[in-house]
């Protein structure tokens, strides 16, 4: 009942529109199913951020000796594995296999920039960034003229990135930087995150474009994750093939010859597999379905707010991990994201559902 058709099949020539009589009976109840399907929209929306923000927390207890790449490519084989099962291993289309193609590089970038960010930062951080995606899904949907444009969703988008730049930079810089776990985070190390969140911009869109075309959304996270788990193989190969890389990837040889699994690894492997990325995938293809790509987008920016009550949850509980408890300016910074966020909300329009 929430995976309404899609937009695509309206407007062919042939299929003439209702007539007024009709269209007029039909709109109370059409308004109604597209209210409620905006409704569960905007909760899936939310819980797939939240279990990313928590998500990121664990990821970060759980790098410590593992190299990133190679728990990204076991994660990635993890989804492939439950999402075409799932299907029961259905193909897609042949004429849409580019665009499944781009979902599976879209998906390794984000995957792959989401866990090299955490292990070289701190997972408060790559929640902090998770909101910029607001800004790139709303210059791709302008772009491609996929959703109007108004002076509020901009003003919005402009709100809530702004509020993340200053989280960054509100962080007083310690007297000594080389040893302290609390020091700022290198700009390029933020670049990463950047770059992983136009990853996940992306997907967001390409899952929007694929689920238009009438494909269900396992066989696409299937495919998808299958293109994603071959480009992780290789990155994971070329990464630890060089010293400087290796070293960059696994400080102080901590995650071994880079192929090394903790013996505590299962329970956060499986959290990341299926509350970060079976469920939330899942729960944002209801979210595409049921409202505009930028307000998909806008909810990451619940993901600081439930990491940095993660980190603290944990920190109590293990005061010897290797977390970074969030900085007091994260307050204000959070109250603007959230500002961002009611902006872009009170902007946007429930994604129409298509007639028969």
């Amino acid at each position: 009942a929430f995976f309404p058709q899609s937009r695509s099949s309206m407007g062919k020539k042939g299929k003439a529109a209702a007539t007024p009589a009709a269209a007029t009976t039909a709109t109370g109840p059409r308004k109604a199913e597209t209210r409620a399907g905006a409704i569960w929209g905007h909760f899936a929306a939310l819980g797939a951020n939240t279990c990313f923000g928590v998500g990121s927390v664990v990821i970060g207890l759980a790098l410590g000796s593992i190299s990133p790449l190679y728990f990204a490519m076991l994660r990635a084989v993890g989804a492939t594995s439950i999402f075409l099962l799932q299907a029961r291993f259905k193909g897609i289309a042949s004429k849409d296999w580019g665009l499944l193609v781009l979902y599976g590089i879209a998906m390794f970038v984000s995957m792959s920039g989401y866990l090299v960010g955490i292990k070289l930062s701190n997972p408060v951080m790559a929640a902090i960034w998770q909101p910029t995606q607001p800004i790139f899904t709303l210059v791709l949907v302008t772009l491609l003229g996929i959703e109007p444009v108004s002076m509020t969703k901009v003003l919005g988008v402009l709100l809530v990135f702004g509020s993340c730049i200053y989280i960054v930079f509100a962080k007083p810089q310690p007297a000594d930087d080389s040893a302290s776990q609390d020091a700022p985070t290198p700009l390029w190390v933020n670049g990463i995150f950047v770059l992983a969140c136009l990853g996940s911009a992306s997907m967001v869109l390409l899952s929007k474009k694929l689920i238009s075309k009438g494909h269900a959304f396992a066989p696409i996270l299937g495919w998808a994750s299958f293109v994603c788990a071959i480009l992780m193989a290789g990155a994971t190969y070329i990464g630890h093939s060089t010293p400087v890389s290796h070293e960059l990837l696994c400080p102080k040889n901590g995650c071994g010859d880079g192929y090394q699994i903790p013996e505590s690894f299962i329970f956060p492997f499986l959290y990341v597999v299926i509350f970060m990325t079976v469920v939330p995938y899942g729960l944002n293809s209801i979210a595409a379905q049921n409202l505009e790509g930028s307000v998909t987008s806008a909810y990451t920016a619940s993901q600081p707010v439930t990491a940095a009550c993660a980190t603290v949850v944990a920190k109590t509980l293990l005061p010897d991990a290797k977390l970074t408890m969030p900085h007091h300016s994260m307050i204000w910074g959070v109250l603007g994201i959230f500002s961002g966020l009611a902006l872009l909300s009170f902007a946007a329009k429930p994604a129409p559902k298509a007639t028969t």
